[in-house]
């Protein structure tokens, strides 16, 4: 086997690793929607606030690429911007473990979980463009969906056993009073975060090639790529109504419990649920793209959010409530499950397949900046919810989730021709 090949093979393994380890914290231990929500549902009732969880960490996520696009153009390896980025995130669960761990004021609990997911997003966002630039160095167009798919599909493993550590620790039977459960619960969130870096910061990233012509950064090119760019900018309208119609994911548990009479306990086995069934759709999404490309997978997962916004709007007309409204529960984040395990696998596969192979940084960096303006939306859902209602809420994303597929299956994507296997 040649060097090439192992340090392919070797890339491949360790990217699978890094996303496996992150994709599991994130979507058990450290799970903004669920853990994060709840952790902050105990300190207060108003879903004002509790409408700004998972919107903020996802806003700071996305803001801050645009910053260092000048910065990962002009350097030959972008993976040291991604060490340092990652040392930052690793530092905020340091800071969130050890204060939930000591205070037990709830007022100053509260002020630090929403300084929490502002800190941790803006440093998950430093380090996601020199990761979304890396990744296009080292795996060719035609294994990316595959790459994602794995990288989802172990991390839903870890995600059943990451959701039992949350029954455990925070479920009706837990053995340990608020908030020292949930200490010990960020406890184990943030050694993943570390395990995960680490894993990725081990990769081989090749040096960029210095003769490539790079377009700079400037309003004016990033109107001319927009403006010429017709595949890009359904991408980009796609991804947009995505965000839109993800906006009231956090409140889907404030909706159950204010609402439907759903009892916070029960976070714990949703995430059990949906731990347990994202790792078959995940791989399944991997598998599909490497045959049909990743825009039809990536559709596919818009409509199951629908159809899950659906079913929450036709609860109350259904007089589902109550014990009948925990089990009511399972099959809407059934759904949630599916369209993680399908839009995760093959978001940034696509959205690397449809931009040049040497403006990954520029159109990926603008995008996300763009993304992140655009999730300031989720800061509303909460604001929605008060004034006008929460089935006003699901509505909207209802149809922006089915106006975000239509957009995907309209793209062109280049992602043939390349190996089947790492």
């Amino acid at each position: 086997m040649n060097t090439h090949s192992q340090a392919t093979r070797r890339n491949f393994r360790l990217s699978v690793m890094n996303g496996a380890i992150m994709n599991g914290s994130f979507n058990s231990v450290s799970s903004p929607d669920l853990v994060l929500t709840a952790f902050a549902a105990y300190l207060t009732g108003n879903p004002l606030l509790l409408g700004l969880i998972a919107p903020i960490r996802q806003v700071a996520w996305f803001l801050p690429q645009m910053w260092i696009i000048g910065r990962i153009q002009r350097t030959t390896r972008a993976l040291p911007i991604y060490r340092r980025a990652a040392l930052l995130r690793v530092s905020s669960w340091i800071m969130l473990t050890s204060t939930v761990l000591l205070v037990r004021d709830h007022t100053a609990l509260l002020l630090v979980i929403l300084g929490f997911v502002i800190a941790e997003g803006l440093a998950s966002g430093l380090a996601g463009l020199p990761f979304i630039e890396v990744i296009g160095k080292i795996i060719p167009a035609r294994q990316r969906g595959l790459v994602f798919g794995w990288r989802g599909a172990l991390g839903g493993i870890i995600a059943v056993v990451g959701s039992q550590v949350v029954l455990l620790l925070t479920g009706p039977d837990a053995q340990f009073d608020f908030p020292l459960n949930y200490g010990l619960l960020f406890v184990v969130a943030g050694i993943s975060q570390i395990a995960g870096v680490l894993s990725f910061a081990l990769v081989c990233e090749p040096d960029a090639d210095d003769n490539t012509t790079r377009s700079p950064l400037s309003p004016g090119v990033l109107i001319a790529i927009w403006r010429s760019d017709t595949n890009f900018r359904r991408y980009v309208l796609g991804r947009t109504l995505f965000v839109l119609s993800s906006i009231a994911q956090g409140l889907v548990i404030v909706f159950a419990n204010q609402v439907l009479g759903v009892r916070l306990e029960m976070a714990g086995l949703y995430l059990f649920v949906s731990s347990l069934l994202y790792p078959m759709f995940s791989i399944a999404a991997g598998r599909i793209s490497l045959r049909i490309g990743n825009k039809v997978p990536l559709a596919a997962g818009l409509l199951a959010q629908g159809a899950g916004w659906a079913l929450l709007l036709l609860a109350i007309p259904l007089g589902v409530e109550d014990r009948a409204a925990e089990y009511y529960l399972i099959l809407v984040y059934a759904l949630g499950a599916l369209q993680k395990g399908l839009v995760i696998s093959t978001t940034m596969a696509l959205g690397l397949n449809v931009t040049p192979e040497t403006e990954h940084a520029l159109y990926m960096g603008a995008l996300n900046t763009w993304l992140g303006i655009v999730s300031f939306a989720g800061l509303l859902s909460g604001v929605i919810a008060k004034v006008i209602g929460f089935e006003a809420l699901f509505a909207l994303t209802l149809v922006c989730a089915c106006l975000g597929a239509g957009f995907f299956l309209t793209l062109h994507e280049e992602w043939e021709g390349q190996p089947d296997s790492p």
